[in-house]
């Protein structure tokens, strides 16, 4: 028996090496260039700005305050959305239950942990303050249609003990912060509308300007809803209107002035 192999075998066993190797090879040389490149992007880490919330009375970065708070922008509420409700948007915050009863003498019902859960009408056991004044009547009871969404920036939620910063009575603290103008100013509308005649319009302006020293600025919005309603004798209208108007002046010092209107808030009986 022959102890070297012909040439030819030699060469075929060479071929099928390489043909065999050469997709390992490349497999290989795409893996370190894959993690290379993984680890070229890891070396610059993305800095996230801090989130910080006012609901606790003072400000404080959400990840470092011992209490359940979330927060909800003014944007992801607006984002195709009908603006009427709270119930719209707010139904993903752990811990709050907003009912929706399409009823809009009784409002919503809003219980945070069951709180407010047994309020037959109204807001109850929940207390509700937009740009730091209530919205909550000395008895405990609240109501939400007076809200312009259109013109929120943010909402916080605040649950459990630590809502005892707003009163011994609270189950859970809802605080509405609106918009408040910037440069460049901007005006914006919008129109939506869905069955039984429903529809909501309006309009909303924002800027700054500065005034002899004296930085102003403006927000101001006006909308309209009406609807015809699925049941018989539930026609609604409301046009709501708010204004917030800063000043900024030399010495540091701050005057915020903010007006609501309900103009017209009915039901309408055919």
């Amino acid at each position: 028996m022959p102890l070297t192999q012909p040439a030819s075998r030699c060469r075929t066993v060479q071929q099928a090496k390489r043909f065999v190797f050469k997709p390992i090879r490349d497999i290989a040389t795409a893996v370190v260039c894959a993690t290379a490149t993984n680890a070229a992007a890891q070396t610059d880490p993305v800095t996230l700005d801090p989130i910080i919330v006012q609901s606790t009375r003072t400000g404080t970065n959400i990840l470092d305050t011992p209490a359940s708070v979330s927060l909800v922008d003014g944007q992801t509420m607006r984002h195709n959305h009908l603006q009427v409700n709270l119930s719209e948007s707010l139904g993903s915050v752990p811990g709050l239950l907003i009912q929706n009863r399409q009823n809009y003498a009784q409002d919503l019902q809003v219980s945070i942990r069951g709180y407010g859960a047994r309020a037959t009408f109204g807001v109850r056991g929940v207390r509700i303050y937009v740009d730091g004044i209530p919205a909550t009547m000395p008895d405990g009871q609240g109501q939400t249609s007076n809200i312009d969404i259109a013109s929120i920036d943010r909402v916080e939620v605040l649950r459990g003990p630590f809502s005892a910063l707003y009163g011994n009575a609270s189950g859970g603290v809802i605080d509405i912060t609106t918009q408040r103008g910037a440069n460049p100013p901007r005006l914006e509308g919008g129109f939506a509308a869905g069955s039984y005649d429903t529809q909501r319009y309006g309009v909303k302006a924002l800027g700054e300007t500065d005034a002899g020293g004296t930085l102003i600025d403006y927000s101001a919005s006006l909308n309209r809803f009406q609807s015809e309603g699925y049941r018989d004798h539930s026609a609604a209208a409301k046009t709501l209107g708010n204004v917030k108007l800063g000043m900024l002046f030399e010495n540091d010092s701050e005057l915020t002035l903010t007006a609501n209107v309900v103009p017209c808030s009915t039901n309408q009986y055919p």
